[in-house]
């Protein structure tokens, strides 16, 4: 059997047993600081890239055009490209590795309105999948981030992400439906956890409501995403990352049929995640000798293009 082959077999795991608790690995003992820099190039990266990504913004609407009238793919926009740069960027600066399973299944989804459904345990989540998905994405996000995060979020709004106020309940069902629009009659694709907020110990918590009523809305295939390594690398506890590896696995399309409900529909997502959660990926380790390199390169680059710049015009 090839590697490949290898990689791609599931075992079945018994449904009685799903809804138990995985018990991951300890987290090796790893020196501070250099967590503390990894946070250093997370807010740096954010401020200064970010600003490269708001530049491509009139290339966007300048192209859009272009783009429509001879059907060229969305994953070659000036703004998909900026984004994707932007998160791949992030994560090897970071050290962390990022491996792919069962994309090939959604090569020709791009154009299909669909609502892709991730297991939500880190704040790496929404990064892998801008970088990696198989599929440009919309990201529904709290509106509240807008006045948090300025800087970033307005970014996103423009780019076309979907802000929902969640504290308002009938704010949030008027946008669950401005977005079941968007959806329907652009086929796009919009990610978003079932789960509403990130699980502490990378364990799937309780689904919500909205997301299926979004995709049935919609008229959407949805599109189940769970990731291996993210909560252990990174997980909502702390503001310091490590390094590592990651795999983000891509399950088979789930079709919504007519006699289906919220209910029906939450059962197959849920029972589909937590069989693959509880199938780990072969030849699949969280922590290597990843390290802190590309950090430090990073870093170091950065200071000596400040210097440089400080100097140039006479301030140092």
């Amino acid at each position: 059997m090839s590697q490949r082959k290898k990689e791609n077999k599931i075992t079945e795991v018994d449904d009685s047993a799903l809804e138990e608790k995985i018990i991951f690995g300890p987290v090796p003992h790893e020196f501070f600081g250099f967590r503390i820099l990894r946070f250093i190039v997370i807010i740096t990266w954010a401020i200064i890239v970010t600003t490269l990504v708001w530049l491509s913004i009139p290339f966007g609407f300048i192209l859009d055009p272009i783009y429509k009238k001879y059907k060229i793919s969305k994953w070659y926009s000036p703004l998909e490209m900026a984004s994707r740069a932007w998160s791949i960027g992030i994560l090897w600066v970071l050290n962390i590795k990022v491996r792919t399973e069962g994309f090939e299944l959604y090569k020709d989804y791009e154009q299909q309105p669909s609502v892709l459904m991730y297991s939500h345990s880190s704040y790496l989540d929404p990064i892998v999948l801008q970088g990696y998905s198989p599929i440009p994405c919309k990201y529904i996000y709290k509106k509240e981030l807008i006045y948090l995060f300025p800087w970033l979020f307005l970014l996103a709004y423009f780019v076309g992400h979907i802000p929902i106020n969640r504290g308002k309940k009938n704010s949030a069902i008027s946008s669950i439906n401005d977005a079941a629009s968007i959806i329907e009659t652009k086929k796009y694709c919009v990610a978003i956890s079932p789960e509403g907020t990130r699980s502490k110990d990378g364990n799937l918590i309780d689904f919500k409501k909205g997301p299926f009523h979004l995709a049935m809305k919609s008229n959407s295939t949805i599109v189940p995403v769970v990731f291996f390594g993210n909560n252990q690398i990174w997980n909502s506890n702390t503001f310091f990352p490590h390094s590592g590896n990651l795999v983000v696995r891509c399950l088979p399309p789930i079709k919504i049929e007519k006699d289906d409900t919220v209910d029906s529909i939450s059962k197959k997502v849920r029972v589909k995640m937590l069989k693959s959660l509880h199938t780990r990926p072969v030849d699949y380790k969280t922590f290597t000798d990843n390290g802190i390199f590309h950090t430090i390169l990073y870093l170091g680059s950065l200071s000596y293009i400040i210097y440089t710049g400080l100097n140039w015009f006479g301030y140092l």
